[in-house]
This record gives C-alpha cells, sequence and structure tokens, in this order.
C-alpha cells in the first residue's frame, strides 16, 4: 500500500465525504464544504493560510475520538483530517522520539516496541489518535508506573495564526520560556481545538536518558493478564458496595509510586444489569513481580466473603501481546453508535449511599448493554507531579472514572441521555450534581468532555466548568490563548476563553 505524497481535498461530491463526515460518536456530524487531508506539516500551513485569508471557518482532527461536538459545530467551512501524518521516528536533534499527530495509539506503541523497545504510557483505546490524546494529558495501563504521556513530552509542533492571520509553523520545548514556553505548557493538558493545529509531538524522559539510549522507558518482557467476568446474577447490593468500596481502598493504600503494586493498572466495567456481566481487567509487569502475587492478592481481595464468583481468562503474555489482549479496538457493535460520556477524579472511595445509589441506576429498567460506569487505576507515578507542572492539575487522585452509554438511533437519544444524567447527577447530588474539587472528588478530565458542566440546570455547584477541568491553570491557559490565538481562530464550546 502506498502512502500519499501530497495533500487531497475531500468534497461533497466525493463518496469518502460521507464517512469522514462522521467521528467516532454518530451523535454528531461533521459537514464542512471540503475536508483536507494533509501528508506534510507543510502541508497543513498551506491550507490554514488559505483557510484564515479567506475568512473561512476551520478546524482540524487527527483520531477522531472526541466526545463532543467540537469539529463539527459551529459549522466549519474546512475540517483538516490530519490521519496522514501519521510518522513515529527519531528525532532529529539527539535521543527522543518524533510522533506525528495523526498516528493512533496502535501505531506508536509498535512502532515503540519494535525499533526500540520502548514505551510510553498511552491509553488502551487503540484507534484514539495522538493529536488529541496528547492535548489533553493522555494516561493509560502503564500511567500508574511511567506517569501521564505529558509527563514525557518534550517538544510540540504546532501551526499559529497571529493577528495579521499569519500562519507559522513553530516548535515549542520544554526548555523554553516566555511565549514559546507558555505554548509548550499549554499543550500538557490544555484540551485540543484551542492554540493553533499540532502537527507533531516528541518525546524524551530526562530520567530515562542516562540508560536508554532513545531516551524513553523500555517495555517490560512480560505482563500479567487477566480479565475477570462477574455475572450480574452473582452480585447483590450488598456485594457490590463491598466490591466497590474495596477497589477504591485497595487503590488508597497502594497511592505511592515506588512500591511493587504501582506497576498494577486496573479498569472495573461496572455494566449495566442488562448486559449481564461486570467485567474487571487486570495487568501487571512480570518484570517487577514474576510470580503475579500483587495480582491475585488484589483480585482476591476484591470478592473475599461476598460471594461473588469471578470467571477469569488471561495469563502471562509478552509486552506486545499482552497490551493488545487489554486493548479497546473500535471494532463491532460500538461502529455507528451514538454516545455520551461523563468522568470523574477520585482521591478517596465514594460513600455507601453513592454506591447504593449507582447499584439502583444499573439495574433500572432500562436497554443499557452499552451502559457502564468505568472506573480506571490511578496515583502512583502520576501523582509525583505538582499542580502546575503540567495542565492537568489532578496529582493526588487514585481512581478515575468514565460514564459511557451507547445507543443505536436518534429516537432513543433523550432516554439514553436522561439515564446517564440521573445517575450522574443523583451519585454526585451532595456536591451540586458533580465531582466537585477539594473533597473525595477532584473535577473532570477534559480527554471526556461534557457540555453539561456548562449548564447550570446539571452543573448546580459553584464551580465553572473550566475549573473541573483545569482549576487554577485556567488563567494561565487564558493568557496563552491570548498570546497565539488572538483571533480565536481555533474554539468550540469548552475552548479556551480569551
Amino acid at each position: 500500500m502506498t502512502a500519499p505524497t501530497s495533500p487531497f481535498t475531500v468534497g461533497r461530491e466525493d463518496p469518502r465525504y460521507i464517512e469522514l463526515s462522521h467521528s467516532d460518536n454518530h451523535r454528531f456530524t461533521v459537514e464542512p464544504e471540503e475536508f483536507v487531508l494533509p501528508v506534510t506539516p507543510e502541508d497543513v500551513v498551506a491550507s490554514l493560510q488559505k483557510a484564515v485569508g479567506e475568512g473561512r471557518g476551520v478546524a482540524c482532527r487527527s483520531g477522531g475520538h472526541c466526545g463532543q461536538d467540537f469539529v463539527g459545530s459551529p459549522r466549519r467551512d474546512l475540517v483538516l483530517d490530519l490521519h496522514n501524518l501519521n510518522t513515529v521516528g527519531p528525532s532529529a536533534d539527539g535521543p527522543g522520539v518524533r510522533v506525528g499527530a495523526g498516528a493512533t495509539v496502535d501505531q506508536v506503541q509498535k512502532a515503540l516496541f519494535r525499533r526500540w523497545n520502548a514505551a510510553l504510557p498511552l491509553g488502551a483505546c487503540s484507534a484514539v489518535g495522538m493529536g488529541g490524546l496528547v492535548a489533553g494529558g493522555g494516561y493509560g495501563p502503564l500511567s500508574r508506573r511511567l506517569g501521564l504521556v505529558v509527563d514525557h513530552l518534550r517538544a510540540v509542533e504546532v501551526a499559529v495564526v497571529d493577528e495579521t492571520r499569519t500562519v507559522r509553523l513553530v516548535t515549542a520545548r520544554a526548555e523554553d520560556s516566555g511565549e514559546l514556553g507558555e505554548l509548550f505548557w499549554a499543550h500538557t493538558g490544555g484540551g485540543g481545538g484551542n492554540f493553533g493545529i499540532v502537527t507533531a509531538y516528541e518525546f524524551r524522559s530526562p530520567e530515562h536518558l542516562a540508560t536508554e539510549p532513545v531516551g524513553l522507558p523500555r517495555a517490560s518482557g512480560r505482563l500479567h493478564v487477566k480479565k475477570i467476568v462477574y455475572p450480574w446474577a452473582m452480585m447483590d447490593e450488598t456485594s457490590f458496595v463491598t466490591v466497590l468500596k474495596r477497589f477504591f481502598e485497595w487503590h488508597e493504600r497502594h497511592r505511592e509510586p515506588t512500591a511493587p503494586e504501582s506497576s498494577l493498572f486496573a479498569t472495573f466495567f461496572v455494566n449495566h444489569s442488562s448486559s449481564g456481566m461486570l467485567q474487571l481487567m487486570v495487568q501487571q509487569d512480570a518484570d517487577v513481580d514474576p510470580e503475579g502475587k500483587v495480582l491475585e492478592d488484589f483480585v482476591s481481595f476484591l470478592t473475599e466473603g461476598t460471594g461473588a464468583v469471578g470467571i477469569p481468562r488471561g495469563g502471562v503474555m509478552s509486552w506486545l501481546t499482552g497490551t493488545r489482549y487489554m486493548s479497546q479496538a473500535d471494532c463491532g457493535d460500538v461502529m455507528g453508535a451514538r454516545s455520551a460520556s461523563k468522568s470523574a477524579y477520585h482521591r478517596a472511595a465514594p460513600t455507601d449511599d453513592q454506591l447504593a445509589v449507582l447499584y439502583r441506576h444499573l439495574q433500572a429498567d432500562h436497554p443499557g448493554q452499552a451502559s457502564y460506569v468505568m472506573f480506571n487505576s490511578y496515583g502512583g507515578e502520576i501523582n509525583r507531579r505538582a499542580p502546575s507542572d503540567t495542565v492537568v492539575p489532578q496529582r493526588d487522585s487514585v481512581v478515575k472514572s468514565s460514564w459511557f452509554t451507547a445507543w443505536q438511533g436518534a429516537q432513543l437519544d433523550e432516554l439514553h441521555l436522561g439515564w446517564l444524567r440521573g445517575l450522574y447527577e443523583e451519585f454526585f447530588a451532595a456536591t451540586g450534581g458533580v465531582p466537585v474539587t477539594g473533597g473525595s472528588t477532584d473535577g473532570c478530565y477534559i480527554n471526556y468532555p461534557d457540555i453539561d458542566l456548562l449548564d447550570p440546570a446539571h452543573n448546580r455547584s459553584d464551580q465553572p466548568w473550566h475549573h473541573l477541568y483545569y482549576k487554577e491553570n485556567y488563567a494561565r491557559l487564558q493568557s496563552t490563548k491570548r498570546s497565539w490565538d488572538p483571533l480565536n481562530i481555533f474554539h468550540h464550546s469548552m475552548s479556551i476563553e480569551l
């Protein structure tokens, strides 16, 4: 298969337009006059310069996994689809790796491992694009051991538009100061679609320069991986609350970065009862714990004495095989689905009453085969950084959650949105229907954006949406926005305000 060597345009009459007009969430369509698919950063600059010179609305997309309508609304005249900017290669000026913004998680994981035996703490969703993943901070199954993706970011290459509508391609590095340094910092969790169009990232981990030629963490030799299904039929409310409380308690006890337990990562899919089961996915670095005792103790601790019995599968696998075994790929019933999601950072376990609320909503009469709350391991190395070192300020949480529902057909929109809102807002009823900062929760994750946080009918707290995502870092982001996007060329419903 030959890669394209020059940019090409897809207009409304092109049969590819239908495919490009849909991103991951089919609630929203992206219907510009045309899509441009650049092949080089210079193509991005040329297309962007032409668009802004003509006063046309423009947006960009890498993997297309944004859960909200940030690319298609307000309506754009031109959308730059960055999928062809997907090369992964060595940095030009020393140790490190350069990654195109259109590369997917799966492409990067395979390239890092096969070429350098290296790894980054990338997400478990293999088709997600690097452009948005990194811009929002990025985390994954290796984050308790290696931190966030942006903790390894060295430079960002981005096309920006100044007050004269002139487009420039600039590179902002971690060591830069002044406005250029602020542009780099803004891309360590400030979210996509705010400052310009990212064409490439460079990664290098200073703490690994002395031991690894490429300057990135070495991939593990093997992983312990396990998927455990718990039938809902064997889970009453008491056992449900106990298992979930223990999941949080284990992470509270093992929140420090240096313990062997930091090499364990778990995702607990707490599915609606109509699916028939809950699923726990766990992996651990077998180089740290060859016998897998930490993993087995964790799994046993969750259900001991509850009567809940899991059906396990998995084993010990080589690193890349194990990583792919645990990934969540874009295929099957999720394709073409409409969806909605919310998020929360947890610094401590929810109350029994909150977990009882969750149980009741998951047991309610609802066609929720694709409705769930996903609780992910957090803490460890993530929490070594200060809240202002990167834009991501949540640096003392122990669990991150995603609240999700998917369905087919616009006629079911209100049913599923109502179910998700009802669950989330009742669960966090004591704090205004949202996971406020400063207590047992610590706000939300910008890569799981939720426009309900803009609406006082759903966010009844005294904390605005931008505080829930960015906390005290928001004012600094606004200053960067004024410096680098003074005309507000890049904007959407939750973009940084001038």
